[in-house]
């Protein structure tokens, strides 16, 4: 990838961006699209075929997977090259993520060990540390693990009770407490904890899992991702030397928060291979399946239904990557300066805390889209999708839960809304001023005949609203928004949601060529009809929230539905995805 200029988050909202300069997949190089290959190839050759054993939890595999993937590269993918890593861009990374989604166990395995557990260290660890860990975790020799929820701490993770004490003698801490929900529990060498130092400095300790007094507790029973080791893990007096000490004293919710962030970039990009997933299985059992005497890919409402699943996934990637290389523009100057400057960790903060918002919208969005696209696929399996009989039961079950860990939902469409707040206020960007500028526009038709016309038009009416909403919100809640009025948050939440969308369909369009060019237009023009309206209904409930009913008139015109055929257009992108049996684009 190319560096360009770094754009501040949230710029979406205030200015539009170019086609040229927006990333997407069909930018991607040959040597990255030979990696996303490897990754497809792995997990549909070695992994797909071992679902009755990982399903079953059998002991030893998904640890013997974890190593295989170290062999290939993908648990090093973030690692420095100077620790044995490739160091790879962020939308690489998200592909890697992306093509392991159709096994959702295995896929959660690799978040965890190669971006929970080894971007603390990257970010925040010590040259020592680093030279130490990064090398065995990045080659799947080890594996590691990120301990921060607790059974009373979840959304509120500065709750936790887990405590830390200095030794007598300053050679270290004393850790005692419990965490809950650890993914790689069962098999990892190396736990990222999180505690409060003498009760009050809230600090990360690496602690081995050799160190005498940590306990593993038994496998959580869950409804879905069997394979993947969940256990409860304790630390009875659990000596940690002082050289374990991750980051500041006192400052590990930098260690924490940003993590979290990357993670959930990560997390939209597992939702959209995991999702694709979906479609594909739903697509050929469509035309495998007859009924009255023809397959129910001829019905439509089944076409429907593939279709609109395809228009989602359309949305969710053009997100992904185009933040992914977002995101990169702050990371790439990093990698040019000395591992082991001692100011290193204040640029990666810098760098991961950036596209805070972008990464919370996008886990939300894309956590709903997988969540959408398996529940209609066991739809179009019928009785069938509801027996573990069929694959697509195992992905239902297993893509009800990212809506939930990682910051549930609700608590990021909060975030990106105190995203902006920040935005605002402390990095100029406009988002006030703009929407100021923007009142009182004569609003036109929307242009139709020319498609890309249309859709441009289209944002920068979504882009005016969104900021009218944000203003009046901001107008009457100020700052305490988030803390006073969650509904209204979570209303523009959506809103900034659907313009980026939007804007990212629009602006991906003109690279697109050929049948998937074909496709694609359609995937637009549905995904344009259907957040439009959701858009006018998102501004009338925010509208309702605030009693400012005297503004309808000014402000709901901007919510234009294009004049499109919607049975028609579904029709024609739900035959693209039965010519491909699965995602068309």
């Amino acid at each position: 990838m190319s560096v360009k200029t770094q754009q501040r988050s949230s710029a979406f909202l205030v200015q539009p961006s170019s086609s040229q300069e927006t990333f997407s997949p069909e930018d991607f190089d040959q040597d990255t699209r030979m990696i996303g290959k490897a990754a497809d190839d792995f997990v549909r050759k070695e992994v797909l075929p071992l679902l009755p054993q990982i399903e079953q939890a059998q002991e030893g595999l998904m640890r013997e997977l974890d190593r295989k993937m170290g062999e290939l590269g993908f648990t090093a993918a973030e690692v420095p090259a100077e620790f044995e890593g490739l160091d790879l861009p962020k939308p690489a990374v998200a592909l890697i993520v992306e093509k392991l989604g159709p096994e959702p166990a295995t896929c959660l395995t690799l978040q965890a060990h190669a971006g929970l557990a080894i971007l603390p260290l990257v970010m925040e660890g010590t040259y020592e540390q680093k030279k130490k860990y990064l090398p065995k975790l990045g080659s799947g020799e080890w594996c590691g693990s990120f301990c921060l929820s607790e059974t009373g701490s979840g959304s509120d993770a500065l709750g936790m009770k887990t405590r830390a004490t200095k030794t007598p003698d300053g050679k270290g801490y004393l850790l005692k407490g419990e965490k809950m929900w650890v993914t790689n529990a069962g098999f990892a060498d190396l736990f990222t904890v999180f505690c409060k130092l003498d009760g009050e400095q809230f600090t990360a300790l690496l602690v081995e899992k050799s160190y005498p007094g940590v306990n593993l507790g038994r496998e959580e029973e869950k409804i879905g991702l069997h394979g993947s080791s969940t256990r409860r893990v304790g630390f009875e007096d659990v000596f940690v030397p002082a050289e374990n000490l991750l980051g500041e004293m006192g400052k590990a919710h930098y260690i924490a928060l940003n993590t979290l962030n990357m993670g959930r970039y990560k997390m939209a990009a597992s939702g959209l291979g995991t999702g694709k997933y979906a479609l594909e299985l739903a697509a050929k059992y469509a035309q495998d399946r007859q009924q009255f005497g023809q397959p129910i890919s001829n019905f439509g409402l089944m076409r429907h239904k593939l279709a609109e699943m395809a228009a989602r996934l359309f949305a969710l990637e053009s997100m992904i990557y185009r933040t992914g290389a977002l995101m990169q523009e702050w990371f790439e100057p990093i990698h040019h300066l000395p591992a082991d400057q001692a100011d290193l960790y204040q640029h990666y903060r810098t760098s991961a805390s950036e596209y805070a918002g972008e990464c919370a919208l996008i886990k939300f969005y894309g956590t709903e889209v997988q969540s959408f696209c398996a529940d209609e696929a066991v739809q179009i399996h019928g009785g069938y999708g509801y027996t573990e009989d069929f694959p697509i039961a195992k992905i239902f079950r297993e893509s009800r839960v990212p809506r939930i860990y990682e910051g549930t939902n609700e608590i990021n469409r909060l975030n990106l809304v105190q995203h902006l707040i920040r935005q605002a206020q402390r990095a100029g960007v406009p988002l006030l001023e703009e929407s100021r500028r923007r009142e009182g526009q004569t609003v036109s038709d929307l242009p139709q005949g020319d498609m890309h016309a249309m859709l441009n038009a289209l944002v920068e009416q979504f882009r005016t609203m969104t900021l009218h909403g944000f203003r009046l919100a901001w107008e009457t809640y100020g700052d305490q928004l988030r803390e006073q009025r969650q509904e209204i948050a979570g209303a523009i939440a959506d809103m900034a949601c659907l313009l980026y969308a939007m804007e990212s369909i629009a602006l991906r369009l003109p690279k697109m060529k050929g049948a998937e060019g074909n496709a694609a237009e359609l995937a637009a023009l549905v995904f344009a009809r259907d957040s439009a309206s959701s858009m006018l209904e998102r501004m009338e409930y925010l509208l309702g929230a605030l009693d400012r009913h005297d503004l309808r008139s000014a402000w709901l015109p901007l919510a234009q539905i294009p004049e499109v055929n919607s049975v028609q257009l579904r029709n024609q992108l739900a035959e693209h995805v039965l010519r491909r049996d699965g995602y068309p684009m």
